[in-house]
Order: structure tokens, then sequence, then C-alpha cells
């Protein structure tokens, strides 16, 4: 892998010379790579990732949507004085030819990116003073891509947040059952329709208001944060291939979904999972604070459904992608979509038994100067 990552090292503008390369991570998407180079007798770090273009099928489009949100982000912080923002925002590594990735001689387009040195990653919330600080992050990020200049951010999943979409789409992978799944998961499809219709109900009764559009991250968990090695707080917001027009419901939901439940997104053991509903005020205080006054009303009286609509959502979408043959999230062992959904759904229902809880907070945070 060496020899082929150090030719795909060679199309970018990185000086010095090629030592090696490992993997890095394991995420559902891209396959991603950390490559050393010598540069003056000392070694940096760069991160070349190789985009999946089954989920995202406009390579140029997407990356022309993330120099942008690094240049207006590196425009936002100088304009504030925080200082290095180049340490605080993923800085892209331009081809030879100026371009922001290249294409291998199989037709995959690579991108590389700045490693971000002194940070570390975090798979899982390790208490309410962490769960805070990553969710004031992607509040921030919110707040500061507000003023996003136009045009609109591409679109580089359709309906990549729209509960009503990802419904019809397992509605559609049901009745086709290509692989000849459905008859064993009735009870799933069962339950996630039931949890579908009880939140269609509860969000038409929460406010007469729509709920604003915004750019947004759209995927904040706690591993799209990196986090800086010795004082703990996020340096930086990374993964933002989704970023586009959605809602801050759907990123509070996110955080929701992935930072009140000490379980693995897979977790098998149902009956062991528990909601932590001071890890949930954490989140909620971080994110009010680091948004500041952006949010309207509507917005605010919505967040108490954010974390059963965005799990939901997700139980759906694992749901749908067993059925069609495992064909979007990268699978490790048998059944591991048909895992995650379970334990999304099993999130959904302790969600939904702390939801006044919830408002609680949410309200407490919002008043909270």
């Amino acid at each position: 892998m060496d020899d082929f990552l150090r030719s795909i090292g060679r199309h970018f503008e990185i000086p010095g010379r090629f030592l090696h390369a490992n993997a890095l991570g394991r995420g559902h998407i891209h396959d991603t790579f950390v490559a050393v180079f010598e540069q003056s007798g000392a070694e940096h770090r760069y991160v070349h990732q190789r985009l999946n273009t089954h989920v995202f099928r406009d390579p140029e489009s997407l990356m022309d949507n993330v120099v942008r949100i690094s240049d207006h982000l590196d425009r936002k912080l100088r304009a504030r004085g925080i200082p290095d923002p180049d340490r605080r925002r993923l800085v892209v590594v331009r081809t030879r030819d100026g371009d922001p990735f290249c294409t291998d001689p199989d037709g995959s387009p690579w991108r590389t990116f700045r490693y971000q040195e002194g940070t570390r990653s975090c798979d899982a919330i390790e208490g309410p003073a962490l769960a805070y600080e990553a969710a004031r992050a992607f509040g921030a990020f919110a707040e500061l891509m507000s003023d996003l200049p136009p045009p609109p951010l591409t679109v580089t999943i359709p309906h990549f947040h729209d509960l009503e979409q990802r419904f019809a789409g397992l509605e559609a992978a049901l009745r086709a059952d290509a692989h000849g799944r459905v008859a064993a998961v009735r009870d799933e499809i069962e339950q996630a329709s039931c949890e579908y219709e009880r939140l269609r109900t509860a969000f038409a009764a929460v406010s007469a208001e729509p709920v604003p559009r915004r750019t947004v991250h759209n995927d904040c968990k706690l591993d799209n944060l990196l986090f800086d090695a010795t004082t703990g707080e996020v340096r930086c917001v990374i993964d933002l291939d989704t970023v586009m027009e959605g809602t801050v419901v759907c990123d509070f939901g996110e955080l929701v979904r992935t930072g009140t439940c000490a379980a693995a997104e897979d977790e098998r053991d149902l009956e062991a999972m528990r909601f932590q509903p001071e890890l949930f005020d954490a989140l909620a205080r971080g994110y009010l604070a680091g948004v500041g006054a952006l949010l309207s009303d509507a917005e605010i009286h919505a967040l108490p459904l954010a974390g059963p609509c965005l799990t939901l959502e997700n139980a759906i979408r694992f749901l749908t992608d067993h059925v069609e043959g495992d064909v979007y999230f990268r699978i490790h062992r048998e059944n591991h979509n048909l895992d995650r959904c379970r334990a999304q759904l099993r999130r959904v229902q302790l969600q939904t038994e702390h939801r006044e809880a919830a408002r609680v907070s949410i309200e407490r945070a919002a008043a909270d100067p």
C-alpha cells in the first residue's frame, strides 16, 4: 500500500520525501490514510482520503463545498482574532495543478488535508464536561456558518435528513425485498412504523412555526471533532461532506443520539442500554452556549424531539441498508446493520421516556445568559 499512497502523494503540493502511510480509523464511508513525509529533517503528516463515489456521486461539487467552508471559517476566525486559525479548520492541500482532488488510475477521487497535530479523537462521551465541549463546538460551528455568502452549498446527499423520505425509502426497499430479508425483520419494521407515526404527531403539536433552514453540519457525532490533546478543548470540526442546508434539530439530534447512551452504535445487549440525563443536560447547555442568540423560538421548542427524530432516522437508514444488501454503510459482521437498527430503536424508546426532562433541560439552557 505504501507504493500506491506514495504515488497518490505525488499529485499534491506536499514538499519533502514520502516515508510511509497507515490506515486511519474505521469510518463507514471513505477510505482514510495518514501519510508521513520528511521535510527538512522533521516528520510531517497528511491525510489522504479516497472518496466513496457510491455515496458522494459528484466529487467536484463536494470538494467545492469543502473548500468554500474551509475558506469561510478561515475568514471568520481571523476577523475575530482567533489565534492560529489553520489549526481550527480543515486545510485542503491542493494538487500540483491547483485542484482540490486528484483521480487514481482506477478512476477513484482522492483528496488530502493537513494532519492536525496535537489532537485526539474520541469515540464515546467520557462525562458531562466532554459532552458540553463537544456540543458547544458544534453549536459554534453553526453560528460561524450562519452568514456563509451565497450561493447555497451544493446538496451532496439529497434528502439526507428527511424523515419522511427515509421512511418512503424503507417502504420501497421492503416492497422490492431484493435479498429476501424482509420476513426476518417484521418486528423491527413494525416498531419503526409506530415510532414514525408518533413522531409525526409530536412535531405537529410542538410549534405552529416551521423550523428555519440553515447551513449546518448535518453529522454532529463525537468522532467528527478533534480535541486538543492537552487542554481538551475542541480544536477542529471535521468531516465537512454533509455540511449543507438543514436544521439545527438534525445537528442537536445527532448529538443526543450518539452522546446520551453509554453503549455502542451496534450494541447487541439492548436491555443493558441506559439513557444518561446528565449527559443530555450537558449537551443542551453546550449547544445553546455555542450557538448563541442564533436560534428562533420554533427551533428551541423542537429541540426536545431532536434526539428521537434523528435516532429513528438512523434506525430506518440501517434497516433499509440491511434489506437492500448492505450497500451504504460498511459492515464488519453478518447482520451488522440490523444490529445497528435494533440499537437505535431501543435508544428511541429511552429518549422518549425522558422527553419531559429533556424539555426542562432545553428551556433552562435557553434561559441561561
